[in-house]
């Protein structure tokens, strides 16, 4: 009878959290559904970050799992390991694969379209809520160890989960916020192997922490180790003995560690693969604060609730273990709000990031909690004293801001219940009933007046819509048309040169082979080759972006790029493409200068000799260029012309490499005359140096129409590439302005090319062949086989395998900085060129063991004994 009883209980809590989960989001979702058309459909996921990256890359890890397609893709930007280069994101995330197994599941069930953005734009506001009800439970249950009771216990878990930081993590970044489940998750797990000898909850919580996002399993490394610490060095009454704690938590921690070795690892790998340049800006030691830097109203990243300050004047309370930890941490954390330095250690001493508030948010919830369940044990002196500090900061905050947010009308509101429950030493079961609901209420009020005013302020709330996503801003009928236009001209290996406005992801979510991507994490291979190796200088400086050839005939054409699609008015059409079709809105080009996607070469160029990126194409499209194989060519010098230019300063000043413009649009003019009678049809490549001296702000440079924004020098995602090659049509006159300011600008060289290399390459007889993907591989199936050197325009990646039907392995090689070189025997009709992850046979098989091993491990502490009394 008490043990269905006890589980009565726990099911009523369970439904409490359930509902609370949903109380936490009514105001996203009156903000979805409101009666108010110029409010309604809104979705949860923001403008920026969240419709460029967060929905389409789980739109397109859902559709390649769906097909069976676990690792890479020539699809993924030019193409890539999006196994291991979305592992910050999706493609190890254990919230991920438990929200695509219920989508499945309902797509099986229903049929439900899941190829919408609009359908994951739905699905945030479900994961969300599942994710809110884990980290309420996960709280409650840490909570209880520390002794506090079921009400404050789950009203604890509300204030994290509800908080302002949680909906921001949520709204742009959603996997961000899954770390507010591992939290609570982890203390909680080391409670029990502290005070109970159970680690198996702890080998759980770093497994699935080191799983789910290595980036913030480094952060949750950092907070365990200092939980522990601050355990051991302090030890509870209770508490198992140091040596024994520290023999139970070593070898957990490794075990779950072990079991995340088959994502971990590769996560790793990404990140490290990743370009490495380092963000050389002095960062201060202290901030400088404004009122967007009050933690206490109004910040744009966390709102530590006014109840957090009582509870730290309450001074009686910090006789209890635990009220006394989590007060210190509380401190410690609010100070460490005011250090950038703080900021770059927790995003492993790079650039400045604060990723690291939802702790503070958790201890101040945790110390909340604490503070209501000894509510009885507060004098009312005391009490009084601690609203002293309350009304002083709030009195500032009002001031220095300048206005009065609507939840401060509720604070004198809940002060006077508390004065009465203090006063009735807490005995009172109504006023601790109205005390939880008015908790619940200035929660909820705090986290909407801070998602209405920081989070779906003008500007995001015009793009997180419904109606934004259907538009030609993002994925209109008629682009989609055009797209399926493209599909069924084109070839699976041709690629189409396509991105909508700035979302550098389209093809993701339109579902075409492009060219374009937008991730924090990038093959570094990949931003060399833009950035150092071609010098292909995309639109917008960035080192999480790249997309396009700015308009080079020469690489669209080794990446088989043979279709594009622009709006009329974009400029730079590559001067080999012709127009095929125009709606009056869009225009489709075909490349008339194609290469064949599998190439036979003979002259093979070391790329340590070539110095040019115009070199450097002409020799990938003459032979192959490659440090694998002993070179049998070296490349004719490119033709600097940049004595027969003449460049004059308008509107501007130029003298000794520096450049003034007083005004934006003044410059350098370029005048190539004198080249006009030796080429009729060709572009000219203008190589210079540029750095702005002063100010230190975002700046344009625009060249003949292409404007190429530029950020600031203290930015951090700034490429410091600043050897620039622009490539323009040749003509009389070409006009390269700036932003106003100072710069530092060096002419370097003038190269004309009129792509007689291309065409000529281009009309030699393509060997004939068909291209097909065949689930985790792809197949290139001759009709002429031969033997010779060979390369193909699919991404290189070490764990590239490439093999002949009568060969067998044809050893693959990196080709052309980018591309997969191999030798195909003269008898291969077949060639499959397959990949899988470096050592990813080894993590499984010690992700296997590791798990096996837990499994012994727990045996011992009785795990198997406990798991029969409980089925019995």
């Amino acid at each position: 009878m008490n043990t269905m009883k006890s589980r009565l209980y726990g099911l009523r809590h369970i439904m409490v959290i359930a509902l609370l989960a949903i109380i936490s989001h009514v105001y996203v979702l009156w903000r979805f559904l409101a009666p108010d058309d110029s409010k309604r459909q809104v979705f949860m996921t923001g403008a920026n970050d969240g419709l460029e990256q967060m929905l389409p890359m789980q739109l397109y890890l859902y559709e390649k799992f769906k097909e069976g397609i676990w690792f890479y893709d020539t699809d993924f930007g030019l193409g890539g390991d999006f196994y291991t280069d979305l592992a910050y994101y999706y493609s190890t995330n254990i919230i991920y694969y438990i929200n695509i197994l219920f989508i499945r599941a309902g797509e099986l069930l229903t049929g439900f379209d899941t190829s919408t953005v609009d359908f994951w734009a739905y699905n945030a506001f479900f994961i969300s809520i599942l994710k809110a009800f884990l980290i309420i439970y996960f709280t409650y249950r840490f909570l209880g160890t520390l002794g506090v009771g079921p009400l404050y216990g789950i009203l604890g878990g509300f204030i994290f989960a509800a908080s302002p930081t949680y909906f921001r993590f949520t709204v742009f970044w959603s996997f961000f916020s899954d770390v507010f489940i591992w939290l609570p998750l982890t203390l909680w797990a080391l409670e029990l192997l502290i005070r109970k000898k159970k680690p198996g909850l702890f080998i759980f919580a770093t497994a699935a922490t080191l799983i789910n996002n290595f980036y913030f399993g480094y952060y949750q490394l950092i907070i365990a180790i200092v939980y522990l610490g601050i355990r051991l060095l302090f030890r509870k009454q209770g508490d198992l003995p140091r040596i024994g704690t520290i023999k139970l938590a070593v070898p957990s921690a490794i075990i779950g560690a072990g079991i995340s070795t088959v994502a971990f690892f590769h996560a790793v790998r990404g990140f490290l693969n990743n370009d490495g340049r380092e963000y050389d800006v002095d960062v201060p030691m202290f901030a400088e604060l404004d009122w967007q830097d009050n933690i206490f109203y109004e910040n744009y990243l966390i709102i530590i609730l006014f109840i957090a300050i009582q509870a730290l004047f309450t001074i009686k309370l910090y006789k209890r273990y635990f009220y006394k930890v989590f007060a210190v941490l509380t401190i410690v954390f609010m100070l460490f709000t005011l250090s950038p330095y703080i900021d770059m250690l927790f995003n492993g001493f790079q650039q400045p990031q604060k990723r690291w508030h939802y702790m503070l948010v958790f201890f101040h919830a945790v110390l909340i909690a604490q503070y209501f369940a000894h509510f009885r044990e507060i004098s009312l002196r005391q009490y009084l004293f601690s609203l002293i500090p309350v009304y002083i900061i709030l009195a500032f905050s009002i001031y220095w801001k300048e206005d009065v947010v609507v939840w401060v009308y509720l604070v004198p509101v809940i002060h006077l219940v508390g004065f009465l429950l203090v006063y009735l030493k807490g005995r009172q079961p109504l006023l601790q009933g109205t005390n939880a609901v008015l908790l619940v209420l200035l929660t909820v009020m705090v986290s909407a007046s801070h998602t209405n005013t920081q989070i779906y302020h003008d500007g995001i709330t015009d793009r997180n819509h419904l109606f934004y996503i259907s538009s030609n801003h993002y994925a209109s009928d008629l682009q989609k048309h055009n797209v399926e236009l493209v599909q069924d001209m084109k070839t699976p290996e041709q690629k189409l040169d396509y991105k909508v406005r700035n979302q550098d992801n389209t093809p993701m979510y339109m579902g075409f082979n492009g060219t374009s991507i937008y991730s924090s994490i990038i093959d570094g291979d990949i931003i060399d080759f833009y950035y150092n190796d071609l010098k292909v200088n995309i639109r917008y400086e960035t080192i999480s972006r790249y997309s396009t050839f700015q308009s080079r005939s020469n690489l669209f054409s080794l990446f088989n790029v043979d279709y594009m699609m622009r709006e009329d008015d974009t400029y730079g059409i590559p001067l080999e493409f012709s127009p095929i079709i125009d709606d009056g809105t869009y225009t489709i080009y075909e490349n008339e200068a194609p290469l064949p996607f599998m190439r036979y070469a003979t002259d093979i160029y070391d790329p340590d000799t070539l110095t040019h990126p115009l070199e450097r194409e002409h020799a990938m499209i003459s032979g192959i260029v490659t440090d694998a194989l002993e070179p049998t060519a070296s490349a004719e010098p490119m033709e600097n012309v940049l004595d027969e230019v003449s460049v004059e300063a308008q509107n501007a000043t130029y003298s000794d490499g520096v450049l003034e413009v007083p005004e934006d649009g003044g410059g350098l003019s370029f005048n190539f005359d004198p080249l006009l009678d030796q080429y009729q049809n060709a572009d000219v490549y203008i190589e210079m140096h540029v750095e702005m001296i002063e100010p230190n702000k975002r700046f344009t440079i625009n060249v003949d129409g292409y404007p190429n924004e530029r950020l600031f020098a203290t930015s951090k995602y700034r490429t410091y590439a600043d050897d620039l090659l622009y490539r323009v049509e040749l003509e009389e006159e070409v006009p390269i302005t700036f932003s106003s300011g100072k710069y530092a600008v060096e002419l370097q060289s003038v190269h004309v090319e009129d792509y007689e290399v291309l065409e000529q390459e281009s009309a030699r007889p393509d060997p004939r062949y068909t291209v097909s993907e065949q689930g985790n591989a792809y197949q290139i199936t001759l009709e002429n086989p031969r033997a010779g050197i060979a390369s193909v325009p699919i991404v290189y990646r070490d764990g590239m395998k490439v093999t002949g039907d009568d060969s067998g392995d044809l050893e693959a090689f990196r080709a052309n900085y980018l591309m997969t070189g191999f030798t195909p025997g003269a008898d291969d009709r077949v060639i499959t060129i397959s990949y899988s992850p470096p050592y990813y046979t080894l993590t499984l098989i010690i992700s296997i063991l590791s798990l096996l091993i837990s499994f012994v491990y727990l045996d011992l502490f009785g795990i198997r004994r406990r798991l029969k009394r409980l089925f019995k």
